[in-house]
């Protein structure tokens, strides 16, 4: 039998799955598929020992990054923009690490560099041009001439008339930072440069889109038509000399530097032409930007900063096609005008009373711009004339103030630039306009803040109409009668000023330790050249005055605050202002009618100060005696002068033998004043004229030198004392004996024989005057020798507590000393018991107990006694 099989016990097959579903464990990483292939290459580095970069370029400049100026400029060219300007900035650190580079390679930098200025980049361009900024040009200032500005030249041109808007925007900024640098660039390519800018400004799309590069297109084309302006003015002044400023007058307008190269007329009188053709693109431009700027709701700087670039440009082409006008067919003023009215139609603007501060403040800017520009025109005489009483209005409401504007800095300067036309304004309107603008005028100028810049502005307008030789003059008003009463009050004002200005000189010279020491330096010069334009100018008026005119009679009358301003106490402000300042100030003494006591007083406080520099001091008392001269001062005021400064001038050290600069300094006042005194007429009734203050100074007990000062007046004016009584020439013995004993402290107090030292030529010296005085009058020597008794016998009262055997040496001394001088004089009038009388009285104190003196000094004093009565009695 066939057995049957089992039943099977494997369990079916599944049916076969396509795509098994893998769990994913998170975090970890997925294995590669089994068909990957593996790219991994192994194998050893290779090493060429000294051939490494670094070790090639050990003595190289390389930038950060180990690159060579060579490698830096290839790079710029490459297709990356990432790479240019890493190596633009890789060249710009590679130069400032070492500066020798740029001085080396400077013509293959320029040339490669130049490329980028039409970089495709805007990040590369302004890489580029700070390099140019801040490290080329400042490097080379010197060394970049015509060809290399011709090369960069080429490429501005040609980034000029690029398709790309913006890379034709960036052109007028590096040639505007190359003008700055580089003013002659300019003149070598103004024909382009103008096309270019008038076709630039002609795209509207910039003032929709492109602000910021607008406000930089303006200020470029400003400063080239700034240029032009300065070359003109420079080329008048060569013309017409009288014609150039005073020294002081580049305080008043921030006139710019000129240019390198001289250019004259030929230079830049071909291009008249674009200038004028830039007037109606101005205005349109002007046009343009107002209409966007009423549109927003919000105004920004930067829309006024576009404007006031517009205005400026304007005024500077308007300035140059005046000063040109020869070279045009007609002339510039009526064509200008004519464009320009659709400006000064809506003038003034910002009239709105809901505007901020800030808001009226930039349109009162705006408004002073447009004003300016119409000035400068003359357009009260043009055909537009109708438009003047807006502009007069304006100028008038601003003088007094009525908009409200704060006057910071910014406004000051502004406005002081609109005051330049006042004083030919107010000589072409009409009457009424004339006494309206000096009114306001007057009143602003004497509230205006005197440490201002705006201060310098309104003393350069009195200048003009105060002084003759300035041309200024109203026409149909013959007699000026209302005009004087307005100088009058600008002449009454200066003394204000000239105080003010000393006080805050002296405040900040003296009270700011805090303030740094540049800083303070800077401040005092700026006072002192304020102080110094405010007395050229007092004292150009003092020059051109009329005697007996009402001017006249009104600057006589500033002395009495000018007193202050001299007076070397409390304040000193005189004597603490610069050299040129003091100057000036003493200078403006001498066209007064007459000089007051006062003011004298306050002078000579100066005078005596020890501070006052040897040349002002000299200065002063010429201007004095130049005053008297021309009879401007008393006769005895000016005497009193001289004699008080004599008499009173301190003379360091006063009691010791030591000669120093002071004493040299008095010779020299003194022999200056003898100098003046020979020069006024008789002397000896001078010296009569003088006895009285002469008498009362020499009672006041001047110091030794002093007195020596005034013995040199006395014998300077009259010696033989023709003129004076008996009694006065008694007073004068007195004096001179007091003065003769005073100037023995000269003497050496032991003993001996009077040795030739400096101390005894030093006496010798101070007696000088009083041996002149004994030559001359034998009753002046008589009157002091009858002196010497009294003295020796204790009976003068200034001199008894001297020691009799000092007494006794002086005696001896100056009898001796004096005997040598004038030998012939002594014996004239010693022929009687006056000598017999000194000696006696010498004999009783030698031989007397209470002579407390050595054995041997006592001897010595005998000998030197007999030894003069020999000497004299042999004589006689």
């Amino acid at each position: 039998m066939v057995r049957s099989k089992p039943p099977s016990s494997k369990k079916p097959k599944k049916k076969g799955i396509d795509f098994k579903k893998v769990k994913r464990h998170v975090g970890r990483k997925l294995p590669p598929p089994k068909n990957a292939t593996s790219t991994e290459i192994k194998s050893k580095a290779i090493v060429l020992p000294e051939q490494t970069m670094v070790a090639d370029r050990t003595d190289m400049a390389v930038s950060k990054k180990g690159l060579t100026l060579r490698e830096l400029l290839q790079q710029t060219s490459h297709y990356n923009s990432k790479f240019r300007r890493a190596a633009l900035n890789g060249i710009r650190d590679l130069i400032m690490k070492h500066p020798l580079e740029l001085k080396t390679h400077k013509l293959a930098i320029i040339e490669k560099l130049r490329e980028r200025i039409c970089d495709s980049d805007k990040a590369v361009r302004e890489v580029l041009y700070n390099i140019f900024d801040s490290v080329i040009f400042k490097s080379l200032k010197e060394d970049i001439k015509g060809p290399t500005v011709a090369l960069l030249m080429a490429y501005i041109f040609n980034a000029m008339t690029h398709m790309t808007v913006e890379i034709r925007l960036s052109a007028f900024k590096f040639f505007r930072l190359l003008v700055h640098s580089y003013p002659s660039s300019f003149f070598m390519h103004a024909d382009k440069v103008l096309d270019h800018y008038v076709d630039i400004l002609r795209n509207s799309q910039i003032y929709l889109q492109e602000k910021n590069q607008l406000s930089s297109i303006l200020s470029g084309l400003e400063h080239c038509l700034s240029l032009y302006t300065n070359k003109t003015t420079e080329t008048d002044d060569t013309i017409n000399s009288q014609k150039k400023s005073t020294a002081w007058k580049w305080l008043l307008h921030a006139y710019r530097e000129p240019s390198e190269e001289p250019i004259g007329r030929r230079g830049y009188s071909a291009n008249i032409d674009k200038i004028e053709n830039l007037i109606p693109v101005l205005v349109n431009c002007f046009e343009e930007s107002m209409s966007l700027f009423s549109t927003t709701p919000d105004a920004t700087s930067q829309s006024f900063k576009i404007l006031s670039y517009i205005l400026q440009c304007l005024y500077s082409a308007s300035d140059v096609l005046v000063q040109n006008a020869n070279m045009l067919k007609e002339h510039p003023r009526s064509s200008i005008l004519v464009h320009l009215t659709k400006i000064l139609e809506g003038f003034p603007f910002g009239l709105k009373n809901d505007l901020t501060d800030k808001v009226d403040e930039e349109f009162f800017i705006l408004n002073v711009k447009i004003a300016e520009v119409y000035l400068l025109l003359g357009g009260w005489m043009g055909p537009v004339s109708y438009l003047a009483n807006k502009f007069l209005n304006f100028l008038e409401g601003t003088l007094l103030d009525k908009a409200g504007i704060r006057l910071n800095k910014r406004n000051e300067d502004n406005l002081a630039s609109l005051l330049a036309y006042m004083p030919e304004l107010i000589s072409h309107v009409t009457n009424d306009w004339k006494d309206r603008l000096l009114e306001a005028f007057t009143g602003a100028y004497k509230e205006c803040n005197v440490e201002s810049k705006l201060m310098l502005a309104y003393l350069s307008c009195v200048e003009d109409m105060l002084l003759p030789e300035k041309g200024w003059s109203i026409p149909g008003i013959p007699d000026y009668v209302f005009l004087v009463r307005y100088q009058i009050e600008w002449i009454r004002e200066f003394p204000r000023v000239l105080l003010h200005l000393g006080d805050k000189y002296l405040s900040v010279k003296e009270n700011s330790p805090k303030e740094d020491s540049a800083k303070k330096e800077q401040h005092l010069l700026m006072l002192g050249q304020y102080i110094q334009v405010i007395l050229n100018l007092l004292l150009r008026v003092g020059q051109t005055n009329v005697p007996t005119s009402p001017l006249a009679e009104e600057y006589d009358i500033i002395q009495l605050p000018l007193g202050d301003f001299f007076n070397a106490k409390p304040k000193g402000i005189f004597m603490k202002i610069p050299c040129e300042c003091q100057a000036l100030a003493v200078s403006c003494l001498y066209y007064f009618s007459s000089l007051t006591p006062a003011l004298l007083k306050s002078l000579l406080s100066c005078c005596l100060c020890e501070e006052l520099d040897p040349v002002i001091l000299f200065k002063i008392i010429e201007v004095l005696h130049s005053a008297y001269r021309a009879n401007r001062l008393h006769l005895s005021e000016h005497l009193g002068f001289l004699l008080t400064l004599i008499s009173r001038y301190r003379i360091y050290p006063e009691t010791v033998a030591v000669k120093t600069p002071n004493q040299d300094l008095y010779k020299t006042i003194t022999g200056r004043v003898l100098m003046y005194l020979s020069q006024m007429g008789d002397r000896s009734l001078l010296l009569k004229i003088l006895w009285g203050p002469l008498a009362d100074e020499i009672s006041r007990k001047p110091a030794l030198a002093n007195m020596h000062g005034l013995m040199r007046m006395v014998v300077g004016l009259d010696m033989r004392l023709s003129k004076l009584s008996a009694s006065e020439v008694h007073d004068l013995a007195g004096w001179v004996f007091s003065y003769m004993i005073t100037s023995s402290i000269y003497l050496p107090k032991r003993t001996g024989q009077i040795a030739e030292s400096e101390n005894t030529q030093t006496f010798r010296y101070l007696l000088k005057p009083c041996i002149r005085l004994f030559l001359a009058s034998s009753k002046l020597l008589s009157l002091v020798l009858d002196l010497f008794n009294p003295f020796i016998l204790g009976e003068n009262d200034d001199t008894s507590s001297m020691e009799p055997a000092r007494k006794v040496q002086i005696a001896i001394y100056v009898l001796t000393i004096t005997y040598d001088e004038i030998r012939s004089q002594i014996n004239h009038c010693s022929g009687g018991s006056l000598f017999k009388g000194i000696f006696q009285n010498i004999i009783d104190l030698l031989e007397a107990d209470h002579l407390t003196l050595a054995i041997d000094e006592m001897r010595g004093l005998r000998l030197e006694f007999e030894q003069l009565k020999t000497r004299i009695c042999t004589r006689n």
